[in-house]
């Protein structure tokens, strides 16, 4: 019989895990970078020159806009995507044979 016991699978697994990992370590060495920093404080006093005055409520659509051509835009965009998604699939209805 044997007195040596053959090395199991998960055994020779890790040693040759630790082999490649040791052969990686060598080949790329540790990044000598210092990390960076961030700026945004830096430039704060800059950035808050521009922001309106205290009180002034700032909404997203502040001007003067016409309503039949804001309705007239979205309505165009609508119908575009709306068509866009229906020619799509009557074309993928007739190319395949579910209508002819």
């Amino acid at each position: 019989g044997h007195t040596q016991d053959a090395p199991n699978n998960s055994t020779t697994m890790i040693s040759a895990l630790r082999t490649s990992a040791v052969r990686a370590a060598t080949r790329r060495p540790m990044s000598t970078a210092t990390p960076k920093m961030h700026k945004a404080k830096d430039t704060w006093g800059e950035l808050s020159k521009t922001r309106p005055p205290p009180g002034h409520d700032h909404t997203v659509f502040e001007g003067p806009y016409s309503t039949p051509v804001i309705a007239a835009f979205t309505i165009g965009i609508l119908s575009t995507g709306y068509g866009m998604m229906y020619f799509g699939m009557r074309h993928q209805q007739y190319k395949q044979g579910y209508w002819k």
